[in-house]
């Protein structure tokens, strides 16, 4: 089926700036993607931080699925389950949680090493999509897409803070695209979405480089002149989710 999803590409802790929030309003796209760890406040040396306000977020973030009557794959924040913390995140309805997706693969470092792994790929079916979900160093695994892929999704969403880094050529960044995400769209068979946090996190500086692949190609991509930017991207897909005719929007801060 024909749908339209939005990114957010933005700066973790800035909440949903009025002006993307108007847009979200106008285009009113049946799903909405954060970042990972877009919950993580500016005043936080750690991710863990959002921990501590995960009641107050999750309450956000189900008044933001309401309002906007949409999907909304919340971004991702840090929840203390069973005497352990997880990078979690939520998949929302019209207002109502329909389940959640931890990461199977942390950072050895994430949340000062304290951020254990999920164990399953889960894909969640709402409003006639298949909606799967991996988060940021999920992509690094080709396991991951494979593993995804006998799940069935339509799309995969990756909430995604990747580092900055410096002097890295132009290149190097189209070639990393390709092996990872073209790559592992052919790999699941399925279309991914990739949605970055930009400017910084933690005291540490990010490349906002959301992108859109289909099986074997990367179909649009902030470019890397502008991933230091913040931006809404509106993208309203095809009945046949093959990468042709996409009808992308980009309203910048």
């Amino acid at each position: 089926m024909a749908f339209k999803i939005a990114m957010l590409q933005d700066r973790p802790g800035s909440g949903i700036r009025p002006r993307y929030l108007e847009i979200l309003k106008r285009e009113s796209p049946d799903i909405l993607a954060l970042p990972e760890y877009y919950h993580v406040g500016y005043a936080d040396d750690s991710v863990l931080g959002s921990c501590f306000r995960r009641d107050k977020i999750i309450s956000e973030l189900l008044k933001l699925s309401s309002d906007l009557k949409c999907v909304l794959v919340g971004g991702s924040l840090v929840e203390h389950i069973n005497a352990a913390f997880v990078n979690r995140s939520y998949v929302m309805n019209s207002g109502a949680i329909i389940g959640y997706y931890d990461k199977i693969h942390p950072y050895d470092n994430e949340g000062r090493g304290l951020i254990k792994p999920g164990y399953e790929y889960r894909v969640f079916s709402v409003r006639g999509i298949r909606i799967g979900i991996l988060i940021c160093a999920d992509a690094l695994y080709p396991g991951s897409f494979s593993n995804i892929r006998g799940l069935a999704p339509d799309l995969i969403i990756v909430p995604t803070t990747s580092p900055y880094r410096e002097n890295e050529s132009r290149i190097t960044k189209f070639r990393r695209d390709q092996a990872l995400f073209a790559e592992g769209a052919e790999q699941a068979n399925a279309s991914i979405f990739k949605v970055c946090a930009s400017g910084q996190i933690a005291g540490h500086k990010l490349q906002g480089r959301s992108l859109i692949a289909q099986p074997g190609k990367i179909v649009w991509r902030i470019e890397p002149q502008f991933e230091s930017r913040s931006a809404l991207i509106v993208a309203r897909m095809p009945e046949d989710i093959s990468g042709h005719h996409l009808d992308i929007k980009v309203h910048w801060d």
